[in-house]
C-alpha cells in the first residue's frame, strides 16, 4: 500500500513540474504579446530570420514582439507586423533593421528612433526598413573573389 502512496505522489510531481516548463515556455514565447499596445507593418527584403514572437527592441530594451510574417507577392517583400507598447511613441521616421544578439544569436528586430515631431499609430508603416544580412552570402563572397572591382581590374589589358 505504501508503493501506491509513493508512486501516486511522484506522478503528482511530474505532472507539476510538465505545468511549470509548460508555462515557462508559453510565458516566453511572445504569443500573448498581442495584447494591448499599437500595431504597426514593416516591409523587408529579407525577413526569413524573424517568426512570430521574436523580439523588437529599442537600446536592447524589448518594447514589442513579431505578431505576424506574410509575403507580399506584388512587391516581393516580406511583410511583418509588430505589436509595440502602448508606453513607446516612435516618430515618423524610425526605422527598422534586422539584427542579431552576436554571430551565432538569435535574431530580433531593432527600432531606431527617428527626430520627427509626427509620431507612427496604430496601422502605420515604418517607411526605413533593412533586412537581415545573409552570412552565408558575405563569407563566400569573401572566400570566392571579393567584389566585382577585383574582376574588372583583371580583365583590363
Amino acid at each position: 500500500m505504501q508503493r501506491n502512496v509513493l508512486e501516486t505522489i511522484m506522478g503528482a510531481v511530474v505532472l507539476i513540474a510538465a505545468a511549470a516548463f509548460l508555462y515557462v515556455i508559453y510565458s516566453g514565447s511572445g504569443i500573448k504579446e498581442d495584447r494591448g499596445g499599437y500595431s504597426l507593418t514593416v516591409r523587408f527584403d529579407r525577413g526569413g530570420s524573424v517568426l512570430p514572437g521574436t523580439d523588437v527592441r529599442i537600446s536592447g530594451v524589448k518594447v514589442g514582439a513579431v505578431t505576424s510574417q506574410d509575403f507580399d507577392p506584388k512587391m516581393f517583400q516580406a511583410v511583418v507586423k509588430l505589436n509595440i507598447r502602448s508606453d513607446v511613441e516612435l516618430p515618423k521616421d524610425s526605422s527598422a533593421i534586422i539584427t542579431s544578439d552576436g554571430l551565432l544569436g538569435n535574431y530580433y528586430i531593432k527600432l531606431e528612433p527617428g527626430a520627427e515631431d509626427d509620431l507612427l499609430k496604430d496601422g502605420d508603416q515604418v517607411a526605413h526598413a533593412q533586412g537581415a544580412l545573409d552570412l552565408v552570402e558575405l563569407i563566400n563572397k569573401f572566400v570566392v573573389g571579393g567584389s566585382d572591382t577585383k574582376k574588372e581590374e583583371s580583365a583590363t589589358p
